[in-house]
């Protein structure tokens, strides 16, 4: 099966193909690395490591989304689809926290495609 953009399947690796709605998240694991695959509010498909970088809770089980960001709900970490972490105080200040590792990721017929890293 070719990927996203046409090319051999061994370059893409199918993460899911799950009619993933916006605002879910599934766990996936490839190449030994675990995963989340979630989508935003508004419907883009996003797939990065599975545990804030924090304190390591896994985002499939504690994450939830919140619009255009995935949340971990242990301590409220908040990151966007390019990885960026943030920690929103109870004044409304966002501070800048530890980044997330971010696959970068293509969706072709319901199915999300990740590139293999090299």
């Amino acid at each position: 099966m070719a990927g996203p953009t046409g090319s051999s399947s061994n370059e893409w690796i199918a993460v899911t193909s799950e009619n993933l709605a916006p605002g879910q998240i599934v766990e996936a694991a490839i190449d030994g690395e675990d995963l989340v695959v979630w989508r935003t509010a508004q419907g883009t498909p996003c797939v990065m490591a599975a545990r804030c970088p924090h304190q390591w809770t896994h985002l499939a089980g504690e994450g939830a989304v919140d619009g255009e960001e995935i949340v971990c709900l242990t301590h409220h970490w908040r990151f966007t689809p390019n990885g960026e972490g943030w920690k929103t105080s109870m004044a409304g200040r966002r501070d800048r926290k530890g980044d997330i590792e971010v696959w970068p990721c293509q969706e072709k017929d319901g199915t999300i495609w990740i590139r293999r890293k090299t």
